[in-house]
């Protein structure tokens, strides 16, 4: 008797099963995967934009100023960090950027809006290292506070900067 390639009905039935199974496993596992892709992307981000402006504070010898902005061109109060941010020298440490030659980096906030940045009332608007690397307040007071970074999952990160200006990242429970 020949011997016939190809699939019987229940062979093709236990296939889908198995199939079903894998898939009803593996897509929860790659939803969390992203999101956790996402936050990390995005903490990355920020992090990556205070280590800029501390380093290029030092760089210069003196302040430099990271602020919210939703325009890229003026600091603005009403915005969160995830809705954008620029960096400019500050050597006379104003709110505001003193001429767009001043102005070093401009970030127009993150295409992802399921992911927020939130902060206390310290870093809220700005963040400014002098040119020891420090951060202070314009007024030149110490400064030191949370930006709190959470998606869709109770799972976030939090960006917390020291009293000697130096930013780091711990886990942190999201609303």
């Amino acid at each position: 008797m020949p011997y016939s390639h190809g699939l019987t009905l229940i062979e093709l039935m236990i296939m889908v099963v198995v199939a079903t199974i894998l898939l009803g496993i593996g897509i929860p596992a790659l939803g969390h995967l992203v999101e956790h892709t996402r936050l990390t992307t995005t903490t990355n981000q920020l992090l990556t934009a205070l280590h800029v402006t501390r380093s290029e504070a030092i760089r210069r010898g003196h302040a430099v100023t990271l602020c919210t902005s939703k325009d890229g061109f003026t600091c603005t109060s009403d915005t969160l960090w995830h809705e954008g941010w620029l960096l400019y020298e500050n050597p006379t440490r104003t709110g505001h950027p003193s001429s767009p030659e001043a102005i070093l980096q401009v970030e127009n906030g993150w295409a992802d809006q399921n992911v927020t940045a939130t902060s206390n009332q310290p870093v809220s608007q700005y963040i400014t290292y002098d040119g020891l690397g420090q951060s202070k307040r314009l007024s030149g007071a110490l400064l030191m506070g949370t930006i709190k970074i959470c998606g869709k999952s109770d799972k976030g990160r939090a960006i917390i900067i020291s009293s000697a200006g130096r930013p780091r990242v711990a886990t942190l429970h999201c609303d």
